[in-house]
C-alpha cells in the first residue's frame, strides 16, 4: 500500500468512527420523549407569558380584548381587525409568534 492509499484509507475510518460515534449518542425524539437504550426522558416546553403574546400583537398592530386563553396546542385571543370587526388571533404558545386569523 503507498501513502496516498494509507492515508485516504485512514480518513475513511476516521470519518466512519465519527458518524458512528454521532448517531450512537443522538436519541430519536418521539412527540416530546427521548428515547435512549431504555430510558426515557421527558421534554418540558414552556409556554411564553402572556405579555410575550400581548407585544407580538401590538408589533402587528392588532388591537386585542381580554387575555389569551389556551386552545387545542395554541393561544387564542380575541381582538378586532382593521374594520372593526371581531377576529381571533392564533399565537405559538411556546415561542409567542403570530400564526394567523381564524377562520369560521
Amino acid at each position: 500500500m503507498n501513502f496516498k492509499q494509507l492515508l485516504s484509507a485512514a480518513a475513511t475510518v476516521a470519518v466512519l468512527a465519527l458518524a458512528g460515534a454521532g448517531a450512537a449518542e443522538a436519541a430519536p425524539f418521539h412527540g416530546g420523549v427521548y428515547h435512549d437504550r431504555g430510558r426515557v426522558e421527558r421534554v418540558e416546553r414552556r409556554i411564553v407569558d402572556h405579555r410575550i403574546v400581548f407585544n407580538t400583537l401590538r408589533g402587528r398592530h392588532i388591537r386585542y380584548v381580554g387575555t389569551p386563553y389556551f386552545v387545542r396546542g395554541h393561544y387564542v385571543v380575541r381582538s378586532f381587525d382593521r374594520f372593526g370587526r371581531v377576529r381571533f388571533v392564533e399565537v405559538n404558545p411556546y415561542s409567542g409568534a403570530f400564526i394567523g386569523f381564524f377562520r369560521f
